[in-house]
């Protein structure tokens, strides 16, 4: 069993507050309210990351959370350096390709700023990077897969992505 820390975009009918109380007392992990969307972090042993998402989503439900989707925990290069406890030079050569090998390649450059997702950098850095000792974040492909689930899920409970505009 490995530790995996999956992240998740969620709504729910109940306040914050008590969603808080509910949560606390279940999981170890990290809730937040920002900008009207709540986010929630749960830390769990499981054989894959898959399989940690599947057990989490139905634990978070039973507690009064409605799961929207993953949360890719977007970070850049001064980000990594601080998760690691290395410097952003570091980073930045391991980026470059100039030390080492395999470094992920970004998501995306918005404004030039380079951004991974947390998924990416702890798939690098559990083979990498001796000094880390994290739990595993959701890998790209399994974020992607959970994704598809929760989207099949709400497509079966409404009558598919298109039961809105059926009628005639």
């Amino acid at each position: 069993m490995t530790e995996h820390r999956v992240s998740f975009e969620a709504i729910s009918a109940h306040t914050i507050q008590e969603l808080s109380v509910r949560f606390y007392e279940r999981f170890e992990g990290i809730l937040a309210e920002r900008d009207g969307r709540i986010s929630v972090s749960v830390y769990t042993d499981a054989e894959s990351g898959f399989a940690a998402a599947r057990s989490v989503i139905e634990d978070l439900e039973k507690v009064g959370f409605s799961i929207v989707r993953v949360d890719l925990d977007l970070v850049d290069s001064p980000e990594i350096a601080e998760r690691l406890n290395v410097s952003r030079q570091a980073v930045n050569n391991w980026a470059r390709g100039s030390r080492g090998r395999g470094f992920p390649h970004p998501l995306g450059s918005p404004g030039g700023k380079r951004i991974w997702s947390w998924g990416q950098i702890t798939e690098w850095a559990a083979t990498n990077h001796r000094k880390f000792r994290g739990p595993s974040a959701l890998s790209l492909d399994d974020a992607v897969a959970i994704d598809h689930f929760l989207a099949q899920r709400r497509a079966t409970v409404t009558g598919g992505p298109r039961a809105h505009i059926r009628g005639a």
